[in-house]
């Protein structure tokens, strides 16, 4: 059998033509490929930016002025301390009770500015004025701390507070009076 040339040149360009056809699915499949992969990033970029503007929203919301914003906490301190010089100018202080002060705090409050001598008979203690500053951290704690002056069967006195405020209470509560140590006679 002879193969005539223009058989040949038939089979030949059908051969071209097959592996052209061949080539085109490769490129189209890696094409595919290419373009899934690229979708895939750009969902997973904006998914990104999405939870980032979340992100972003939250924390514009979040007031900066509440860290040192510490009213609550002076209202909190200021009820304590009237409370604790209410029930020490009353006959009876054995069941003293506070709304924002733990048993163990006004236990404390009242050992050191009364001491738990009732021989004086009635206590007359009358709260003057107090010099208490305010602190507040991000995690809604606070402080307050400063000088409490009272009047004690007719004498002025005064005492140190450190108050630890947690959860709108006062949790603990360190009294007493700082006293200088540095020789410059001061208290």
């Amino acid at each position: 059998m002879k193969i005539k040339t223009s058989q040949l040149i038939f089979f030949f360009v059908t051969l071209l033509a097959l592996m052209a056809c061949l080539q085109t699915m490769m490129a189209i499949n890696r094409n595919t490929k290419t373009a899934k992969i690229a979708q895939h990033t750009t969902q997973s970029t904006l998914a990104k930016v999405k939870q980032n503007e979340k992100n972003r929203s939250t924390y514009e919301q979040v007031d900066t002025v509440d860290i040192r914003d510490t009213t609550n906490f002076q209202e909190i301190g200021q009820q304590f301390i009237n409370d604790m010089f209410k029930q020490l100018g009353q006959a009876q202080i054995t069941h003293p009770k506070s709304a924002v002060a733990t048993d163990k705090v006004i236990s404390a409050f009242l050992g050191a500015t009364f001491g738990g001598d009732v021989d004086e008979g009635r206590p007359e203690i009358k709260y003057l004025k107090d010099d208490l500053t305010y602190f507040k951290n991000a995690d809604n704690t606070g402080v307050g701390f400063g000088t409490i002056t009272y009047r004690q069967a007719g004498k002025e006195q005064s005492i140190t507070v450190l108050m630890q405020i947690k959860n709108n209470k006062i949790s603990e509560i360190q009294v007493g009076q700082v006293r200088d140590t540095s020789g410059t006679g001061g208290k």
